[in-house]
């Protein structure tokens, strides 16, 4: 089940992050991940949505559309629990905030690691298409309509 993010799940939401990018190897960083301080301020109040997955009332992931201008989105902290990835539910995560995206900008952007294969092939999926490649980062770009 998806919903949308609520302000009383804000520490369980950064808990859950936090988790996943231990998982990944990726150390928290107190810059890049300020954001999950205050999601409902970076997001929500900002033009933006965080979406929350759940199976019997635990998150099993995420997905956020942040505003990054009157045109441009970005889609950010697509996550899914590392036991339930290829059931669909980050393909459903992204439909959901691309579907919200499309509604309110031109343009979406993301950037994931370039050691995330399998996000970069769903992103590529559903139409992102690779803008640059950096430092170990991928910069993807989707048009919409």
């Amino acid at each position: 089940m998806i919903k949308v993010f609520s302000p009383l799940l804000n520490s369980s939401v950064k808990k859950f992050v936090v988790s996943i990018l231990a998982s990944e190897g990726f150390a928290y960083d107190i810059e890049k991940d300020l954001d999950l301080d205050n999601i409902s301020a970076n997001y929500l109040e900002d033009g933006g949505i965080f979406y929350l997955a759940f199976t019997e009332g635990r998150i099993i992931g995420t997905c956020a559309v942040k505003k990054r201008s009157e045109e441009k989105c970005e889609v950010k902290r697509l996550y899914v629990h590392k036991d339930l990835r290829r059931l669909g539910i980050g393909s459903e995560l992204l439909g959901k905030a691309l579907e919200f995206a499309s509604e309110h900008y031109n343009t979406a952007i993301l950037k994931t690691d370039t050691s995330l294969g399998p996000a970069i092939d769903l992103y590529l999926k559903t139409g992102f298409s690779v803008q640059k490649e950096e430092k170990g980062t991928v910069y993807l770009k989707k048009e919409l309509s």
